[in-house]
């Protein structure tokens, strides 16, 4: 009688003291959508919401309010991202906050499924638990829930039930969107995902807008005949493209590039073009001037070209002198012209073409890359 009377004393003041137990305080630091598809970004908020709801509502749990963790990364001058992935930092944010555990979510959508896990980085001792759920119904999410509480308390709770069993992935926003393209091409053929919708309006200020069209990555190209963009080092002719990642319900507005090849290979050959006024001239009888042409060649190399020049104005003759350094190797250039007469020199240095021009006393000077012209063939 006497022994049966200690064991109920000793169960009874073993529940009073888990009652007064201090409970398990939690912080939640971030839900990440690993997926590709940014279309799931909505369910970060389901996850965060359903996650918060269940562990604050039971008695052995206690979860740091959203308001004291973003005060605390204040104060550290920390981001979520930086707590997440530095376990340091992790610890220090932690004991700040009071909390025993951190805790972090991803998940990663999978066909018609979803994968969640959601890691635990003890404050005290560094280590990290790891819980995985797959599924697609708000039950993965409670089923989750179940395993951290009996890990963090040693209870089994009940948080599934049939009534959870409506799918978080049929809350997706797909509405659709659409595609502004602006562009200076006359009837250019535009293709969405490599199908042909329609052609440009050849105003650059009025686009052609692409209507319904899904969320998710799509693919823009316009096609016509000798335009498009060129890409260095290789001078190859393409169409122009570009993927647009629309989102549900909104606008993008893109610009295309594609241009006439010819006018962008004449912009591409033209490394250097400057003239120097008469009056300078007349007025100081002498000018200087100093530049860097180098280029990368079509085989991806750097050539490098500096370019200077003197000219000298006297007794109504100009005097050209040029000194060309191409790849370390030095070249140089005169020129000589008296009153009203017109001179020009070109001289062919490796890849480029250096002209000097003296007319009526105007003096100019060009260098051109020669291993490019218009008309290439593709």
């Amino acid at each position: 009688m006497r022994r049966s009377i200690f064991l109920a004393f000793a169960l009874a003041l073993s529940l009073a003291f888990s009652a007064f137990a201090a409970p398990v305080r939690l912080a939640l630091l971030s839900i990440e959508n690993q997926s590709a598809d940014p279309r799931f970004d909505y369910l970060e908020g389901i996850i965060r919401g359903v996650l918060l709801y269940d562990l604050s509502s039971q008695p052995g749990v206690e979860v740091v309010t959203r308001t004291d963790l973003d005060a605390i990364l204040r104060e550290q001058e920390l981001q979520v991202s930086a707590v997440a992935s530095d376990p340091q930092a992790a610890a220090r944010v932690g004991k700040l906050l009071g909390a025993d555990y951190l805790v972090r979510g991803e998940y990663t959508a999978l066909g018609g499924e979803v994968q969640v896990t959601v890691r635990l980085l003890e404050v005290a001792g560094g280590r990290t638990l790891s819980f995985v759920e797959r599924g697609s119904s708000e039950n993965l999410l409670h089923a989750l829930v179940e395993k951290v509480l009996q890990r963090l308390t040693g209870s089994r709770v009940v948080l599934q039930s049939e009534q959870k069993e409506r799918s978080i992935l049929s809350l997706q926003d797909e509405k659709p969107g659409k595609i502004s393209l602006h562009s200076p091409l006359i009837d250019a053929e535009i293709f969405l995902d490599e199908e042909f919708i329609g052609y440009t309006t050849g105003n650059e200020r009025v686009p052609y807008v692409l209507e319904s069209v899904l969320p998710g990555r799509h693919r823009v190209r316009i096609h016509l005949g000798d335009f498009g963009v060129v890409k260095e080092p290789e001078i190859t002719f393409h169409d122009w493209e570009e993927t647009v990642e629309v989102k549900a319900g909104k606008n993008h507005v893109v610009r295309s590039k594609a241009r006439h090849f010819n006018e962008i290979l004449y912009r591409l050959q033209q490394l250097l073009r400057e003239e120097i006024p008469r009056e300078e001239l007349s007025k100081t009888g002498q000018a200087t001037r100093q530049h860097d042409a180098s280029f990368t060649d079509r085989t991806g190399k750097r050539v490098q070209v500096l370019f200077s020049l003197e000219a000298h104005h006297q007794a109504g003759a100009l005097e050209l002198r040029a000194v060309v350094r191409y790849a370390g190797q030095e070249q140089v250039l005169s020129l000589t012209a008296g009153p009203e007469e017109d001179k020009e020199l070109n001289r062919s240095i490796g890849s480029v073409d250096v002209v000097l021009e003296l007319d009526s006393g105007e003096v100019s000077y060009a260098i051109w890359r020669n291993d490019i012209q218009q008309n290439m063939f593709r």
